[in-house]
């Protein structure tokens, strides 16, 4: 199995990039699976389909699938109940199941934790990940660090309080250390999947655009400080040739990005997807999939 990694700015289309992506290999006899680990799905839209919220085959090959998050929080916390009664009880603080992936930094715990279960089963050839616009891939790759020092603390206390919670529920203790090492285990995982060339790739979408252009800068800068490389690179939404004013500027304006963009990325693909003029939906992402892989 390789995962296909897409990332970027919101708005730039790593939504029907990843769509487009899943069709091309799909269209390849490689049973591919598009995933959505941003809490604002788009994929159904995109495909004009209603995916629901267990992968569903699309076609022939390609599935899809866009978690519930409000149902894989209760899951989720199901999970790791130990961890959470621990941490919330510290603080005197009850939170309800179906309120837990609201609260901050859980969706990206909740869809890391999915996103293992797909990758360990080994089910699909290809596994394209239509990422949120925080970049997701960052607390994947920081996610071990983070579980380790959680670890390391709790067994650094163990012998001072957890003694005392074992009072209160026999077995307590260890069964909270063995849901964090649990946690991290898959954390790492992700990471080092990530870090593999072999096992994933990772594709930056951006528009020619200063902000969309600084951004995806600033995100391949950050991503290849954990030692993953950044692959290619989608520049998405460029004019054509048209002879109204509105283009002609837009697209001076357009080429002085893109080639800043070619200039500073000589050792990574570059792909130019032009502006369709239309929503891109259902049978019309077979042209983005041609657009990006059969001209190349």
């Amino acid at each position: 199995m390789k995962l296909i990694y897409v990332a970027g700015k919101g708005g730039v289309g790593k939504s029907v990039c990843s769509a487009a992506s899943g069709i091309w290999k799909a269209h390849q006899g490689k049973d591919t699976l598009v995933f959505s680990m941003d809490p604002a799905h788009s994929l159904s839209d995109i495909f004009d389909i209603d995916l629901g919220s267990k992968p569903r085959k699309i076609r022939e090959h390609l599935y899809a699938y866009e978690p519930d998050l409000a149902e894989e929080a209760g899951s989720f916390f199901r999970r790791y109940k130990n961890i959470f009664t621990a941490l919330f009880g510290l603080f005197e603080v009850e939170v309800k199941p179906e309120d837990f992936g609201n609260m901050p930094g859980v969706s990206e715990m909740i869809f890391m934790d999915k996103l293992n279960d797909i990758y360990t089963e080994k089910k699909y050839d290809f596994v394209v990940i239509d990422s949120a616009p925080t970049a997701m891939v960052l607390p994947l790759l920081q996610l071990p660090s983070i579980t380790t020092g959680f670890v390391t603390k709790v067994l650094g206390m163990r012998n001072r309080w957890m003694g005392m919670l074992d009072l209160l529920q026999p077995g307590f203790a260890d069964r909270i250390l063995s849901e964090v090492r649990t946690m991290r285990l898959k954390a790492e995982t992700m990471r080092l999947a990530l870090i593999d060339p072999q096992a994933s790739s990772i594709t930056i979408v951006t528009i020619p655009e200063k902000a969309a252009v600084e951004e995806s800068r600033r995100l391949i800068e950050t991503v290849e400080s954990h030692g993953v490389t950044v692959s290619s690179i989608i520049i998405n939404h460029v004019i054509l040739d048209c002879d109204c004013r509105f283009c002609r500027e837009k697209k001076a304006s357009q080429t002085a990005y893109i080639q800043e963009l070619k200039e500073c990325y000589r050792e990574k693909r570059i792909t130019i997807l032009p502006d369709y003029g239309r929503e891109v939906l259902g049978d019309s992402l077979m042209q983005v999939a041609e657009d990006l892989y059969a001209k190349e």
